[in-house]
Order: C-alpha cells, then structure tokens, then sequence
C-alpha cells in the first residue's frame, strides 16, 4: 500500500452525527466526497467522512477550512446537541486503490508530491486551498461529486437543484493540457505535472461551461 497523507485536519463528530450531517451537507452520507455549503450554494468546506455509527463520524477537512467551517457549524452543533472535536486519525489517500485510508500511526508519505498531483489529475481529484477555493459554487467544482439530489433537504439546495435543474453552472473545473488552454488560462492553471504518458503537461483550469 502505498500512501500520502493529505493535508486535512480531522475532526469527530459525536451525538446525533447522522441527522446533524443529513441535514447540513450536500450529499449521501455514504458517499466518498460530500461539501458543507452556505446557503448561496457555496463551499465552506468539503470534506472526506467516515462512519463509525449513527452517533459518530469522522471528517477529514482540508486545513484551509476548518476554521471557518468550525465558526460556520457553531450554532448548528448547539442546535442538533452534537460535539465537534479534534481526532487523532489521518487521512490519507491510496495511491494503488484511489481510496482513502485512516490511520492513527505514523505514516509516513510513500509517493512524492510530484507523483502524487499526477495522480490527482489522472483521478479528477482537485483538493479545496490548490484547485478551488472557499466560496465556490459547488456545482462549478462537479456537477455530481459533492451533491445529492435524491436525499432531502440540506443547507444550500435551492439555488443547487436551479441550477441542476433549470441551466448548467457557469464553468467547470477540468483537466486539460497546457497546449489546449488559451493564454489567459494557462496562467489560471493549478496542480500543474508532466504526464510522461500523454508527455504534456496538465493541470486543473475553470473553463467556461458551454450552453447547448
């Protein structure tokens, strides 16, 4: 197995942490990737969760967040009798399997951050702070990554499911080449890598998400 850690504080949520999280995320608890909005639509922060039980998960929040999103959830924790805490796990990302994997031990990385921003860009894989920033509209990051349109209310889902219903977001976060962008966006490019297969160099770019 061979592992990097991401830079993600992780937190346990303890109490009702099943309905807290339900009713204030974007997507499927069971889903690998999900997103605490705003009520714009916009990112506060995504997230990696894992379920321990109903009454207890684990979130793994890219630094960059955790603050505002610990400031954003204050009420709603007191709301919902839910605890927010830091945890002693890690998330780290296979490199092998493209899952994310937990521990508690040192690990150490395996890959370096060369072949891991590769990896990223072969698994469509933009991390919140590199490739997107706080404040985004969600749907601009995927159209169905971090959403859910099947699972019930949550913080922000108006203006998602109107623009998932009624139009397209107005770009798009993608992979492309270097030799594919305009000027303008090849400067804009982020989590750039040499791809020795393709043997371009790549990057995440915001286009402009085409009308039909």
């Amino acid at each position: 197995m061979r592992v990097h850690k991401l830079n993600d504080q992780s937190l346990v949520i303890t109490g009702n942490a099943a309905g807290f999280l339900n009713g204030i995320t974007s997507n499927a608890l069971d889903a690998p990737l999900n997103a605490f909005l705003n009520q714009h639509g916009r990112v506060i922060a995504t997230f990696r969760p894992k379920k321990i039980s109903d009454d207890e998960f684990l979130i793994s929040v890219p630094m960059v967040a955790v603050e505002a999103l610990l400031k954003h959830l204050e009420r709603y924790a007191k709301l919902a009798r839910v605890t927010l805490k830091p945890s002693a796990q890690t998330a780290y990302i296979d490199v092998d399997t493209a899952q994310i994997v937990w521990s508690s031990g040192p690990e150490t990385n395996a890959v370096s951050e060369e072949e891991f921003t590769l990896f990223r860009l072969n698994h469509d894989m933009p991390l919140m702070g590199i490739d997107y920033q706080a404040d985004e509209f969600i749907l601009n990051i995927h159209e169905f990554n971090y959403t859910s349109y099947t699972k019930g209310c949550f913080l922000g889902q108006e203006p998602v499911a109107k623009v998932h219903n009624r139009s397209k977001p107005t770009r798009k976060l993608v992979v492309i080449s270097e030799d594919q962008c305009t000027p303008e966006d090849a400067t804009k490019m982020t989590s750039k890598a040499f791809d020795p297969v393709a043997r371009k160099t790549k990057g995440f770019v915001f286009v402009t998400n085409k009308l039909p």
